[in-house]
């Protein structure tokens, strides 16, 4: 997912992957899409499902906290190897996975999750990149998930109201991969049954970049490295129709001397902001022992991932009909009240001004 050079204050940037085969971006190319490495032991597979259920169950999630990492001599101590989730398919978050997207010769990465054996939910961007609302043609992605491998899209579907990223408009960023060939059994597939509310506290995940507030961008997105974080959401924006629905969500990355403050930081070790090759990842709201999937991130706007940035993406409740009629999945209504998990997250509002 990455994004083109700055274009000054209030400019959008699509997370989209890098092009690995421009000089400007010198992180190497992204292995070859479509290759199965998935469990074969069932009784591994077995194991890794009963631990990562064990971990719902205790309301207890891997020692991370974001993706970008908060100040590098700030307290508490962080850094973005302590983002990291190291539980692979074990991880309650399991349903996450990297994208590596080959289109026109180029290669990209971004990030997905999987709502169903057979669906995976990522930003429509992801799937155009020339911009004009359709899938690529000759486009190519395969969908990588630490510790049971890779797996090649069949086919893909883009939103109908999305008509290129920024052309003329950010909203309507959704794109639904299919999978003839199922993905492996024991994934935790998110809830789609949570109203996004202001002064909610979300959920983060996807495999980009990392790095320091106080300084941005450190290193490169991955196929394997998969990151969670934390934010509270700070406004929407209304559908650009007309409509009075929530059409995008914003959140910002707090500096940790904000700390304890009406609208501050989550913390240095817990505040953090989505970075190139996380678009497509998903927007997480504790519901019970699980997640609710209330978003997609899809863009940042900023200076390359400091202190002050911002965040957001498309919220899903308005689109749920649209996921529907493709995947034939049987969406429930969703709930106005999304139950926060004791240990996952920890429920309070709090409104702050976007700038």
């Amino acid at each position: 997912m990455g994004h083109p050079a700055y274009k000054g204050p209030g400019a959008w940037w699509g997370l989209r992957g890098y092009r690995m085969n421009a000089p400007r971006h010198p992180v190497g190319r992204v292995p070859p899409p479509g290759v199965n490495t998935a469990l074969s032991s069932g009784a591994l597979a077995r194991c890794l499902l009963g631990l990562a259920m064990l971990a719902l169950a205790l309301g207890t999630v891997p020692s991370v906290n974001g993706i970008m990492a908060g100040g590098e001599t700030a307290l508490p101590a962080d850094s973005p190897s302590n983002r990291l989730d190291p539980l692979g398919a074990a991880s309650p978050f399991n349903a996450v996975g990297a994208l590596a997207i080959n289109s026109s010769g180029f290669n990209y990465r971004g990030s997905g999750v999987a709502l169903s054996p057979n669906w995976v939910l990522t930003a429509g961007h992801n799937l155009d990149f020339n911009d004009d609302g359709q899938p690529d043609a000759g486009l190519a992605i395969s969908f990588n998930l630490p510790g049971w491998g890779a797996y090649s899209a069949a086919s893909f579907h883009i939103h109908p109201d999305f008509t290129g990223f920024g052309n003329p408009s950010i909203q309507h960023d959704l794109g639904l991969l299919y999978f003839a060939a199922p993905l492996p059994t024991g994934l935790f597939f998110p809830a789609l049954s949570c109203e996004l509310q202001l002064g909610d506290e979300v959920v983060l995940v996807g495999f980009g970049r990392s790095g320091y507030g106080s300084y941005g961008y450190t290193t490169a997105a991955s196929l394997t490295d998969r990151r969670v974080g934390r934010n509270v959401v700070d406004e929407f924006t209304s559908d650009d129709r007309g409509g009075s629905l929530a059409a995008v969500f914003h959140y910002d990355f707090d500096a940790p001397d904000t700390a304890g403050q009406a609208g501050g930081s989550l913390g240095n070790d817990v505040e953090s902001l989505i970075a190139p090759g996380d678009s497509g990842g998903p927007l997480l709201v504790g519901q019970g022992a699980g997640y609710a999937l209330a978003g997609i991130n899809t863009f940042t706007e900023g200076y390359g991932g400091r202190f002050g940035d911002f965040g957001g993406g498309i919220v899903l409740s308005p689109h749920l009909d649209w996921i529907s009629g493709v995947t034939g999945l049987l969406i429930p209504e969703p709930s106005g009240v999304c139950l926060l998990a004791a240990g996952l997250l920890f429920a309070f509002t709090r409104k702050k001004t976007f700038l």
